[in-house]
């Protein structure tokens, strides 16, 4: 994989990050007039995967229980001003507003700036996404032209993801019209691909395909056919884990992925000691007899690597998150291979393409635990090409099962591949109803949480902010 040095100066009490001199951000990206993508682009990066491994992380990874508990977590239905207000905060302020100037500024300065116009719609149209499957409706096509429009209108979902699926589809066209030579240099400030941009065309597909596929739930007969040009065109999505879309942590001091901060800051720095982190019956149930058992937790003294219900942190006897999973130079996951094989499984199941279900299935599996156990960097902990090629031999082929069960297995797979990726967790299980999550003990709601309620600096200040629905009131996209 590419080894990407980034510095990353966060504080401890989940406050925006900032860059240090390293990056050379010498104008404040919150009131900026030009936008030097060298600079801006690393501020809007570190912002949008620092709130997401904090607010969106540390704080809510319970709900879709990849976690048996975190703190001051909206699991039971409320979801607090601050979580709503930082996060908002950030894509609309910290990563939006910059990325549209940026965007402005690059078309301004002709082709040879083509390739910061598709990091810039990438990003958009990524941000955007996530904006409108934490609240549903929210502001879009009037979002970013606070002159005309002071007082933005909120677009519903559906325009939302549309709209994002065709920033995606402009992006891409950008980077082909790329000319060959005199293109401006993206690498010193983009910490994901180095100004690789034909790995940034991947990355654009796949998180299209990631959107259609939630666009389908209700609208399969604009994504379906979306969806077969991509799956069918050569080369075109992420293939393999040198391709992945990753944020990497140096793991130096204030330089660290955000687990690892809590656990140093009110704790022992190690989650094995502190035990803050541990797996929910959930997801323990489905990694009986999974290599990713072993890689993931540390044993109790219960043995058997017993979970925690759902709300109680784990002690010394009971399975905790190891330090191979909870540390410091842990990197962020932001698109993996396997994603893009268990959609391909899933839909040859639905009859939307044709293929061998059983063998994309298993190819997401492989790609999953190669990821975890070879190819993920700075890993303490390893498999063999025995150890995996053993256990996926072991799955029961799916082609022999019926539609339901097929899905459901397919389901838990993707299910794991999100593991410690907040929003995609939650948005798969939102989106499949795999595996069945109900509402959290002691909940105020009667479902797992579906929406966080609008920020209320937001509410007082726009008067088109819709009311707040019950947060268990189902978003657009699910069925």
């Amino acid at each position: 994989m590419k080894k990407i040095i980034i510095i990353l100066m966060a504080s401890m009490m989940m406050m925006p990050m900032a860059c240090d001199k390293a990056l050379d951000i010498n104008v404040n990206p919150l009131t900026a007039s030009v936008a030097n993508p060298n600079a801006v682009l690393p501020f809007v990066l570190v912002q949008f995967d620092n709130r997401n491994t904090t607010e969106l992380g540390t704080r809510s990874c319970d709900v879709y229980q990849h976690t048996a508990a975190t703190f001051n977590s909206p699991r039971r239905g409320n979801t607090s001003t601050t979580q709503t207000g930082n996060t908002w905060n950030m894509l609309y302020t910290q990563v939006l507003s910059n990325l549209d100037l940026m965007e402005k500024d690059a078309r301004l300065a002709g082709e040879t700036s083509n390739n910061i116009v598709a990091v810039a719609l990438t990003m958009k149209a990524i941000a955007f996404f996530e904006a409108t499957t934490i609240w549903d409706k929210i502001p879009f096509t009037q979002a970013l032209n606070a002159k005309d429009f002071p007082f933005p209108e909120f677009d519903t979902q559906e325009v939302v993801l549309k709209g994002t699926v065709a920033m995606l589809e402009e992006a891409v066209a950008a980077i082909d019209a790329m000319p060959a030579t005199g293109n401006f240099d993206l690498s010193p400030g983009d910490l994901i691909y180095e100004g690789d941009m034909s790995l940034w065309r991947k990355f654009a597909n796949s998180v299209k395909l990631r959107i259609l596929m939630i666009i389908r739930n209700k609208d399969a007969a604009y994504a379906d056919p979306k969806i077969a040009t991509l799956l069918s065109t050569a080369g075109s999505l992420i293939e393999t884990n040198d391709e992945a879309a990753l944020f990497r942590y140096p793991g130096t001091v204030g330089n660290q992925n955000a687990w690892k901060q809590i656990v140093t800051a009110f704790g022992t720095g190690s989650n094995e000691s502190t035990n803050y982190f541990g797996p929910s019956p959930v997801i323990r149930g489905l990694l009986t007899g999974d290599p990713r058992l072993a890689l993931w937790c540390v044993d109790g003294t219960n043995g058997n690597f017993e979970a925690r219900p759902i709300g109680q942190f784990p002690g010394f006897a009971h399975a905790r998150y190891s330090d191979n999973v909870i540390r410091g130079d842990l990197p962020s996951i932001w698109y993996l291979p396997a994603e893009v094989s268990f959609y391909r499984a899933e839909l040859i199941v639905k009859g939307v393409i044709s293929g061998d279900a059983n063998s994309f299935y298993r190819q997401g599996v492989t790609e999953v635990l190669e990821f975890w156990g070879q190819d993920i960097p700075g890993a303490q902990k390893t498999l063999s090409n025995t150890e995996i090629s053993t256990f996926v031999s072991g799955l029961a082929d799916i082609n022999g099962m019926t539609t339901t069960n097929a899905l459901t297995a397919i389901g838990n797979q993707q299910y794991l591949e999100t593991f410690w990726r907040p929003m995609e967790g939650w948005n798969h299980v939102r989106r499949t109803k795999v595996p069945n999550i109900g509402a959290a003990p002691g909940a105020t709601i009667s479902t797992m949480l579906k929406r966080f309620n609008y920020p209320p600096d937001e509410s007082g200040s726009n008067p088109n902010t819709p009311p707040n629905l019950l947060t268990d009131v189902p978003q657009w996209f699910e069925n």
